[in-house]
């Protein structure tokens, strides 16, 4: 007899623990090595030395890049609220005169 549990889905729970476990850390384990500082200082990112800014994150992304294409695409989401909101105070001011 098999001590295999399913979810009413059907997922084999016992498989799921067992894949979970070769995957590598934790969520919660990846949270207390950015905590302590315990990355690679050669990874993405300079989490060993905590007041160095990162110039990547996790993933690879060039912070500085995104940032200068950001500034080159234009008004910023506040920007736009600002603009709009102005807009709308001109044409209730000029409704009312």
């Amino acid at each position: 007899m098999t001590n295999e549990k399913y979810t009413v889905a059907g997922t084999n729970i016992e498989e799921v623990k067992r894949q979970n476990a070769q995957s590598g850390p934790t969520y919660n384990e990846i949270k207390e090595m950015a905590a302590n500082h315990e990355f690679d200082p050669t990874a993405n990112g300079n989490m060993i030395d905590p007041d160095t800014p990162k110039k990547y994150t996790w993933t690879g992304t060039d912070i500085e890049e995104v940032k200068r294409l950001n500034a080159a695409s234009g008004p910023s989401y506040n920007q736009i609220f600002e603009m709009l909101d102005r807009e709308l105070e001109s044409k209730e001011i000029r409704h009312n005169e």
